[in-house]
């Protein structure tokens, strides 16, 4: 049996839901790690950490089928991997992994509501992985000007807000610090 991830802010670095939901897993490069998609428990207090929790549901008994729903959500995360390193690598986003992501769309749009805003608030289990799939080709289609990027060390994905749009790392506090402290090791043997 394994642990349910417990999720804390340093899980949530990305500076948009998307990214921190592709996120979830311990590294992405350069060897994939650990998935915090440990169980469908994990799922749905990621959903509850980010307020994509319909207010309806007991979150016990969020997913008619939690296998189902834990698979769902980690081939969604699958796209988000593909449709994010396309862009932050500057190359076309490939249409069969947008397909996926109108598909997933497609099959929970009656699972959720869009209010006046643009927000969108699930009604039902089904409109949460709607949601991030609409919120994912939102980024796709209309980039902020800070621009995706995937942290040079593990593979998260973040927006770049630093000045001169050239941060390297997901989070100074994690990727950042053990990269200076190597590079320091290798000058002071």
């Amino acid at each position: 049996m394994t642990a349910t991830t417990e999720w804390v802010d340093d899980h949530f670095i990305a500076g948009d839901l998307t990214l921190d939901f592709a996120n979830t897993v311990y590294r992405r490069t350069p060897e994939l790690g650990a998935d915090l998609l440990t169980d469908v428990d994990a799922l749905a207090t990621w959903l509850d950490r980010t307020h994509l929790l319909p207010a309806s549901d007991d979150p016990d008994s969020l997913f008619a089928d939690p296998e189902a729903a834990l698979d769902e959500a980690r081939a969604l995360r699958g796209l988000f991997w593909t449709v994010f390193d396309a862009h932050s690598d500057g190359h076309t986003i490939p249409t069969d992994a947008l397909s996926s992501l109108l598909a997933t769309a497609r099959r929970g749009i009656n699972g959720l509501t869009v209010n006046p805003d643009g927000s969108m608030t699930p009604l039902a289990a089904e409109g949460v992985f709607a949601i991030l799939a609409l919120r994912a080709i939102g980024l796709v289609l209309n980039p902020p000007s800070r621009g995706v990027r995937a942290c040079d060390r593990c593979g998260w994905f973040f927006l770049d807000s630093s000045r001169g749009r050239r941060r390297r790392w997901c989070s100074m506090k994690t990727c950042g610090n053990q990269a200076k402290a190597e590079r320091f090791r290798a000058a002071h043997p």
